[in-house]
Order: C-alpha cells, then sequence, then structure tokens
C-alpha cells in the first residue's frame, strides 16, 4: 500500500514536466511545417517566373505576365544609347587634313611656266571642309619671270636662279607673316611677292630663297576680333621653297625651286561630332578642356 502512494506522489511530480515536453514538441511540429510550406512557395515562384523570362525572350517584345498581356520592359528605360549627329558630314572626320600634312607643288616641267594653289571649303587645291573657311579663301599664284641672264648668251654667268613672282589672293580674311616681321598683319586683298636676289624696284616683298625655317606664315579664318585675332579658330599654313640643281643647255648650272605649303596648325581644332546641315565642321571650343 505504502508503494502505491509513494508511486502516485512521484507520478505527479513528473507530469507538469512531460506536459511541458509535449508543448514544445507540438511547437516544433508547426514550425517545421510552415518552413516546409514557405520553401514550396519560394519553389514555385521560382519556377513561374523562370517561365515568364523565357517565354519574353522567345518573343523579344517585353515580359509577359500569366495572363497573356505583353508588358513594356523596363530595362529598356535604363539602356544608354549612343549619341549621334542627324547630320553626316561631307567626309569622314579621318580624311579631314591633319597639321604636318605638306603640299608640293613643282614647276620643273619645261611646259609649265605657272601654277595655282586654291585653300578652300569644299574646292580648290586643299579642301577643309570647314565652317570657319569659304571656298577660295586663299589663292596663291606662281609664275616663273623671264630670267635675262639666261638670255644673254654673250655673257653667261657661272651660275643661274630661276626667278619666281607669287601673287597672293584673298576672298576671306586672313593673317601673314613674312619674314623679318615681329608679328602677324591682316592680309590685303591682293600682295605680291618676288623670289629673286635683287630688289623689287615697287617695294613689293622680296627673297632669294623662302627658308623653312622662317617660312611665310598665313592664317584663315572667318572673323577677326579689335586685336586682329579670330575669334572661332583658324588654319595657319606656312610657305616655303626647296632649291634643286639642273643644267642648262650651255651645260651652266640653274637653280630650281618647288614651292611647298605645309599646314602647321588647325587651332583649336575641328568639332567633328557637330557637322553642320551642309555637313561642314565647326572649330571646337577654344575654352573647352578639349580646345585649350
Amino acid at each position: 500500500m505504502f508503494k502505491f502512494i509513494y508511486s502516485l506522489v512521484m507520478f505527479q511530480q513528473l507530469d507538469p514536466r512531460i506536459y511541458e515536453l509535449q508543448k514544445d514538441i507540438e511547437f516544433y511540429k508547426i514550425l517545421l511545417i510552415g518552413s516546409f510550406l514557405v520553401i514550396v512557395i519560394l519553389v514555385l515562384a521560382v519556377v513561374l517566373q523562370r517561365i515568364s523570362l523565357n517565354r519574353a525572350r522567345r518573343t523579344g517584345d517585353g515580359i509577359v505576365d500569366l495572363s497573356g498581356e505583353k508588358k513594356p520592359d523596363d530595362s529598356s528605360k535604363f539602356k544608354v544609347k549612343p549619341k549621334k549627329s542627324a547630320v553626316k558630314g561631307a567626309v569622314d572626320p579621318k580624311d579631314l587634313p591633319d597639321p604636318g600634312l605638306i603640299f608640293k607643288y613643282s614647276l620643273a616641267n619645261e611646259n609649265v611656266t605657272e601654277k595655282l594653289i586654291t585653300v578652300g571649303q569644299t574646292e580648290g587645291s586643299i579642301k577643309t571642309f570647314s565652317t570657319e573657311v569659304m571656298n577660295d579663301h586663299l589663292n596663291i599664284h606662281i609664275r616663273i619671270m623671264e630670267n635675262r641672264e639666261e638670255k644673254d648668251i654673250y655673257n653667261l654667268p657661272d651660275s643661274i636662279s630661276e626667278e619666281y613672282m607669287l601673287d597672293l589672293r584673298r576672298e576671306g580674311k586672313a593673317l601673314i607673316y613674312y619674314p623679318g616681321l615681329d608679328s602677324f598683319r591682316q592680309m590685303g586683298s591682293r600682295e605680291r611677292i618676288y623670289i629673286m636676289k635683287e630688289e623689287d624696284p615697287a617695294g613689293d616683298p622680296t627673297f632669294p630663297i623662302i627658308d623653312p625655317k622662317q617660312p611665310i606664315r598665313i592664317r584663315i579664318g572667318e572673323r577677326l576680333n579689335q586685336d586682329e585675332k579670330f575669334v572661332n579658330g583658324y588654319f595657319e599654313f606656312h610657305l616655303f621653297n626647296q632649291e634643286y640643281e639642273v643644267k642648262t643647255a650651255a651645260g651652266i648650272p640653274k637653280y630650281e625651286k618647288n614651292f611647298l605649303l605645309r599646314l602647321y596648325r588647325v587651332y583649336p581644332g575641328y568639332d567633328v561630332s557637330s557637322p553642320s546641315k551642309e555637313g561642314l565642321y565647326p572649330m571646337m571650343d577654344p575654352f573647352s578642356s578639349a580646345g585649350k
């Protein structure tokens, strides 16, 4: 009887713990079932999303929802489209004249007594395709002069130097810098230069030869300010000679000259991103980082 009472007392002491344990087991069972359901829902969502993406790729016109209606693709809002000019340039930018380019003109052929060099916009010997230059902006007309020394057969010299006359004409604005001057000055509408040893009686500039280290410098552009500087930019050309020796019929050394025109500078440079409606290229902003 005593043992029965003792076991009953012990059972009453253990019963609250067993009850708490059962509650914990029920809680974890619910938590496990809930977690399983959440995982199943997530898996279904991923599968449905992949199916919708595959449909969108096949159609290529947007994202297709489950109702079959097409929605605009939001990703297109963030795509960066390259900026393209509505106007195409008259020439490819890589074909524009670069500083350092040298144009050579020879009068070595006996049948050639004159040569015309024209710097223009879309016409001429040198085409700039620039809004700062006009057609026939600068013309350089080179002519061989009659040499008196060569005609005097009774008093032939030891050597003969070919003599030339250059007529410079401009239709647009131009600055010129002769060897020996201190700075550029505005060029007249017509100027004449002689390449010979004797001074010209009329006082026009005369040089025995135009040295490449001291060339005739010419700048052309659209507008000049009060300080006689180009407002938007300019092209600078250097004119000089290259002398060579030939023999006359009498065997006398004769010194003739080639004429070379170097494009020395394009300031501040072509703005190839903004051609005009005619396809011509303006100068870049001289105050921008690229134009400095």
